[in-house]
């Protein structure tokens, strides 16, 4: 399969693309949409196409039963690709219509969506050049710190798509949230299956969180560091060797309820918020540990929100090195695994 045209900023709000051809190019953009993030890159989405319709499902054999035994990470995720698919079918010149969590009876069919021709300007100015150079970056952010004007764009860019976005601005409140995902992830450290399961995502070869992505041991030795060194045996080197004592900016992703909706909403969420940070020159790390943990989760909710939304995600964002050796892009499944006939996956 070749590589998808990458199309300028310029021709996004132009459907001279869509207008030239009766069919969208679907494989392109579904090329793109499988750039999105996910939790440990297990990448936990399948796609059917029929014509211009493109039914996006969760793949239940993709989930991390320990860190994830409801599958809210993994719609998450599949929120993402969503997002991206979108982005990518405004750059292409189509208009994506949504309709999310379409089959009552199938909890996996997270949504379908219909391109056609038609303006796309609503979708924002992001196109699908910040998808090819977006990364998770788990190095040390710099010391420069990031305006709350900054931070607070960025919570109302992923709120315009469907999640409640809040900038953490309150020193105290920053403080509250970073203890409690510091317990997580002690917790999650003294939990061999938890271990165990993060270890099986490490280097695969389509999926999976490579080393040259993981910094090397010897530069994650301070405490601060913790929260973005999950995974071992990393050959990524971080050469800044003071203490990691700013967090950057933070953001809480919420939602008004706890079920797929809400969850698919988030990850588009998500999406939009770090293809911006990527526009702006930023890196975007999110923080999932705290919410892997029922007792660290069910603390933010009650301390931190007060109950009056529902905890979701928490996102670092920081300036990288100017000097930091470019990243690789992350390994991708090949587009064929991901298409089903089914309306059920593995059915």
């Amino acid at each position: 399969m070749t590589a998808p045209a990458r199309p300028r900023s310029g021709d996004r709000t132009v459907s001279e693309g869509a207008r030239a051809e009766s069919r969208p190019p679907v494989e392109d953009i579904l090329t793109l949409a499988g750039r999105a993030p996910s939790v440990h890159n297990t990448q936990p989405w399948l796609w059917r196409v029929r014509g211009t319709t493109v039914d996006l499902f969760g793949d239940p054999n993709r989930r991390l039963p320990v860190q994830d035994p409801e599958g809210r990470n993994l719609v998450i995720s599949c929120g993402a690709a969503l997002h991206h698919l979108q982005v990518a079918a405004a750059s292409h010149g189509w208009l994506p219509r949504v309709r999310r969590v379409p089959d009552p009876e199938n909890p996996w069919h997270v949504a379908t969506v219909r391109l056609a021709p038609g303006p796309t300007a609503d979708l924002g100015t992001v196109d699908a050049q910040t998808i090819w150079q977006r990364r998770t970056d788990r190095r040390r952010f710099t010391s420069w710190p990031v305006p709350e004007g900054r931070v607070n764009r960025l919570a109302a860019e992923g709120t315009l798509w469907g999640a409640q976005v809040f900038p953490v601005n309150s020193l105290a409140v920053r403080r509250d949230l970073l203890r409690l995902a510091y317990e997580a992830d002690r917790l999650q450290s003294l939990d061999e299956a938890a271990r165990v399961e993060t270890a099986q995502w490490r280097d695969g070869s389509a999926d999976g969180v490579p080393s040259d992505h993981v910094p090397t041991a010897a530069s994650a030795m301070e405490p601060a560091d913790r929260l973005s060194r999950r995974f071992e045996g990393g050959t990524l080197a971080d050469p800044r060797r003071e203490p990691d004592t700013t967090v950057g900016g933070l953001l809480l992703i919420c939602s008004w309820s706890d079920d797929t909706l809400a969850w698919l909403r988030c990850g588009e969420s998500l999406s939009a918020v770090w293809l911006r940070a990527t526009q702006d020159g930023m890196a975007l790390l999110p923080l999932s540990q705290v919410f892997e943990v029922e007792r660290t989760r069910a603390a933010v909710h009650e301390d931190v929100l007060g109950r009056l939304a529902v905890p979701q995600l928490l996102v670092r964002v920081g300036w990288p090195a100017l000097d930091a050796t470019p990243l690789p892009p992350s390994p991708r499944r090949p587009l064929s695994d991901l298409l089903v006939d089914a309306d059920v996956p593995g059915a």
